[in-house]
């Protein structure tokens, strides 16, 4: 039995599954991203973090997104300005968006906009993150000079 058939023929029992993290399940197809969508009407927090050599045509298969899809992670997607537009057109409970080192997104127009109106965003560029490492070193260094 394939991948696929196998997925299509067990993804109904998974119909109450509220979060899902797909990353490097390299045998996922877009079949098997369609059959999540139409099957897991539960879903509200979808992961998928491929390897930047995995294409994800999200455009194509944004359609069989959950409506009420709230926290949508696919950091380092091969999508662009065309197939975030469709993700924010079709998820209208999305308040949470990674896509980091989605290299292919400019944000043009109102689209930096858009994204920054939900309660997280994390864009393309990996400058936009900060670790928490990070606010303590300029806490330190603050700190710092304040005792200067």
């Amino acid at each position: 039995m394939s991948l696929i058939r196998w997925w299509k023929k067990h993804a109904e029992s998974l119909s109450n599954l509220t979060i899902l993290d797909i990353s490097y399940c390299l045998k996922i197809t877009c079949e098997g991203l369609v059959a999540f969508g139409d099957n897991c009407k539960s879903l509200i927090h979808l992961r998928n973090m491929p390897p930047p050599e995995w294409e994800t045509p999200v455009k194509r298969n944004s359609s069989h997104l959950n409506d009420w899809l709230q926290h949508l992670e696919l950091a380092f997607g091969s999508f662009g300005d065309s197939g975030l537009n469709a993700i924010l057109t079709k998820c209208k409970a999305l308040s949470h968006l990674d896509i980091q080192g989605c290299w292919g997104v400019e944000l043009k127009d109102d689209m930096q906009y858009t994204c920054m109106q939900l309660s997280f965003f994390r864009g393309p560029w990996i400058d936009d993150y900060v670790s928490e490492s990070d606010v303590e070193d300029d806490e330190a260094a603050s700190a710092d000079t304040e005792s200067d």
